[in-house]
C-alpha cells in the first residue's frame, strides 16, 4: 500500500511539472538559469575546496592520524569508535552533505560499524561556515547574526549528539586500513569525487526550484508563504528570498536557522544519494533534523530574549 502511494505521488509530481513546462516554459528556463547562478556564485566556491581537501585527507591517510589524535575526546563525549572523530570534525568544517558522504565512505571500508554510522547520521548535519558567514551574512546584512546562526546550529547538533548517544561504547573489531596513495593519485580522485557530489547537488537544487516556482505561480502565493515553501524544498533558494519579506532581524535569522537545521528536501535527497548503496537508514537523519531544528529554535529564542 505504501509503495502504491509513493508511485501515485511521483506520477502527480511528474504530471504537474510537465504541465508547467507546456504552460510556463519561460518560467522553467528562468528557474534553470537562477539555480545555476545560485550554485555558481554561492555554493560551489564555498563547498568545492572543502570537499577536495577532505577527500585528500582520507586518501593520503592523514585522516587516520587526525582520528588518532582526537579519538579519545570524541569517544568520551559521544561514545563512538573507529573513524568517527574524523567524520565529526570534517562535517563541521565542510558542511552538509559531507557528513553523510564520509559516513557512507567509512562504513563501506568497515572503519565504523552500522550502529555508529546510523547514530552519526543524526547529528553530523552542519552548515558550511563559509556559506553561513558569507552568503547568509550578506543576505541578513548582519555579520553578528550570521555568527549567531553558525554557533547555534553547531551547538544544537552537538547537544543532539549527546542526547542520542549510545549508553556505552560498542566495541567491535574495526581495523582502519592505511592508505598509501600519493598526491598524484589522490588529487584527481578527490577532484572527481567532489565534482560528482556537486553536480548531483546542482541537479537536486534545480529540480526542487522548478517544483517550488511552479507551485508558487499556480497558487499565487504571497511572498512569505513563497519563501517558506521554497526553503522547505531548497534551502539556498529559500534563504535568497528572505530580504523580500521585510521582516525583523529576529524572524529573518530564525527562518534561515530553521532552513539550515532542517536542510530542505533538496539536502535530504543528497543525503539519500550518499547512503543509497550502503545498508544505512535515512530515518535517523530525518529524525535528527526534526529534533535539531527544535533545539536550535529554543536556543535562538532564549538568546534573543536575554
Amino acid at each position: 500500500m505504501k509503495r502504491k502511494y509513493q508511485e501515485l505521488l511521483v506520477v502527480l509530481i511528474i504530471s504537474f511539472m510537465y504541465l508547467g513546462i507546456f504552460l510556463k516554459p519561460s518560467l522553467i528556463i528562468e528557474t534553470g538559469i537562477t539555480s545555476i547562478n545560485i550554485f555558481k556564485n554561492k555554493l560551489f566556491p564555498a563547498i568545492f575546496p572543502f570537499f577536495v581537501l577532505a577527500s585528500l585527507l582520507l586518501e593520503l591517510g592523514i585522516a587516520n592520524k587526525i582520528n588518532k589524535k582526537t579519538n579519545y575526546i570524541f569517544k568520551k563525549i559521544f561514545h563512538v569508535e573507529g573513524n568517527s572523530a574524523f567524520i565529526i570534525l570534517i562535517s563541521i568544517i565542510s558542511g552538509f552533505p559531507s557528513g553523510s558522504k564520509y559516513i557512507a565512505n567509512c562504513y563501506q571500508k568497515k572503519e565504523i560499524n552500522k550502529k555508529t554510522a546510523n547514530y552519526l547520521l543524526t547529528f553530523t548535519h552542519f552548515g558550511n561556515p563559509l556559506f553561513i558567514l558569507g552568503t547568509c551574512g550578506l543576505i541578513l546584512n548582519n555579520i553578528k547574526l550570521a555568527y549567531k546562526i553558525l554557533i547555534i546550529q553547531l551547538l544544537s547538533n552537538l547537544i543532539l549528539g549527546i542526547i542520542l548517544r549510545p549508553k556505552d561504547i560498542e566495541y567491535s573489531k574495526i581495523t582502519i586500513e592505511k592508505h598509501n596513495s600519493t598526491i598524484k593519485e589522490a588529487l584527481p580522485k578527490a577532484i572527481n569525487e567532489a565534482t560528482k557530489l556537486l553536480l548531483f547537488m546542482l541537479g537536486s537544487i534545480t529540480f526542487f526550484m522548478f517544483l517550488s516556482k511552479l507551485t508558487i505561480s499556480f497558487l499565487n502565493l504571497n511572498s512569505f508563504n513563497a519563501a517558506i515553501l521554497t526553503g522547505i524544498l531548497d534551502m539556498t533558494s529559500g534563504i535568497n528570498m528572505i530580504p523580500s519579506l521585510n521582516t525583523t532581524n529576529f524572524f529573518s535569522g530564525l527562518i534561515i536557522l530553521n532552513f539550515i537545521t532542517f536542510g530542505s528536501l533538496s539536502v535530504h535527497l543528497q543525503v539519500l544519494n550518499n547512503i543509497k548503496e550502503e545498508d544505512l537508514e535515512y530515518k535517523y537523519f530525518f529524525i535528527g533534523r526534526i529534533i535539531q531544528t527544535a533545539i536550535a529554535t529554543i536556543i535562538y529564542t532564549l538568546l534573543s530574549l536575554l
